[in-house]
């Protein structure tokens, strides 16, 4: 069961709390934040030394001002720096040559790109980190985007779905609710994770949204309709689901973190994110051991996400992570990467 999960960690090496939960619980997933990264060879080598079978290592690399990893890390501008330029090709690029250097750090997944739209001025949260506010655009950047990331051996996250674009409330600090009609959202916030399905995007992360369209009771990130129903059964989403981070504050007011995991993993959620600390963690794990012992939760359910997982494991063998420090120097901030981003500026 601790597939299921995905842990962020304090400092810049591997804790006894991470073994624990490797060796204990079989958690194989972890997101690293700028907190765990000093330079470069201290990352790569963090990723190396937690190496079970079927690790899995995540960051969100988004360019702009979404970026965890220092210098020489080529820093690429934001989505809405890219949006404005409109060329498909160098947005592939630009995400070709930055899961180059992921990769070479000893990364396998990219929580990226962003797929929300840039349809509200007040929103404080999507802003740049939007290629646009037209979901043709956003559709045909965002495709291009997956794409790069493909090619460099990583696997994409196309977020936050069904669209934070529209929404006045930061997810971090408070629930946004989404009054747009669901006409209007299925006309222009779900464009671009249509395109993206369609281009085999391995997995979707949900927003700490409230569509009252959808669901006028549960977020978006713990509602069936919205996974279930909307994102698999309507759109014919079949990889990984992933939930935002269960700790932010516009999921927690209301929910315990066992109300949080279940009711996400009852909705269709495959992956849960737990970011920061480890009381949280713990609960939530045994909150999943004590469902399926009470059979709360059916095996066979969690049993059909693992399997979804397993295939990012398979996936992530295409990452292939630097040999030995001179490698990954002569990989981070190689010119052609620079010339490119400078070409935005």
């Amino acid at each position: 069961m601790g597939r299921l999960f995905c842990f962020g960690f304090p400092g810049k090496g591997v804790t006894p709390w991470m073994k624990e939960c490797a060796d204990k619980h079989f958690v194989r997933s972890w997101i690293l934040f700028a907190r765990n990264a000093s330079e470069a060879v201290q990352v790569w080598e963090l990723t190396r030394a937690m190496r079970h079978q079927g690790t899995l290592w995540m960051i969100d690399h988004e360019g702009g001002r979404v970026v965890r990893l220092p210098p020489p890390v080529t820093r690429f501008p934001a989505l809405g720096i890219l949006g404005s330029v409109g060329s498909p090709d160098m947005v592939h690029q630009a995400h070709l040559f930055a899961a180059k250097e992921l990769a070479a750090l000893g990364f396998h997944i990219n929580l990226a790109p962003v797929l929300d739209l840039r349809t509200n001025d007040t929103n404080p949260v999507v802003g740049d980190r939007s290629f646009s506010p037209n979901p043709s655009s956003v559709s045909k950047l965002g495709v291009a985007a997956i794409n790069g990331i493909t090619e460099a051996g990583l696997i994409p996250c196309a977020k936050h779905f069904p669209g934070h674009g529209d929404t006045p409330v930061d997810s971090h600090k408070a629930l946004p609710v989404v009054t747009t009609p669901l006409e209007t959202i299925k006309s222009r916030e779900l464009l671009p994770f249509k395109a993206a399905i369609g281009a085999h995007v391995p997995m979707v992360m949900m927003g700490h949204l409230l569509v009252k369209a959808l669901d006028p009771n549960l977020p978006a990130s713990l509602s069936p309709a919205h996974i279930d129903g909307l994102l698999r059964k309507e759109l014919g989403f079949n990889g990984v689901v992933i939930t935002d981070d269960l700790e932010m504050s516009g999921i927690t007011s209301g929910y315990s973190i066992e109300e949080r995991v279940l009711l996400a993993l009852k909705a269709g959620t495959d992956m849960l994110l737990v970011c920061h600390q480890q009381d949280q963690q713990l609960r939530a794990i045994e909150a999943v051991i004590k469902a399926v012992e009470g059979r709360i939760i059916k095996p066979e359910r969690l049993l059909q996400s693992v399997a979804r997982i397993e295939e990012l494991v398979r996936l992530s063998a295409h990452a292939r992570s630097a040999a030995n420090a001179a490698e990954l120097s002569s990989i981070l901030g190689h010119p052609d990467h620079q010339s490119l981003a400078a070409c935005f500026s």
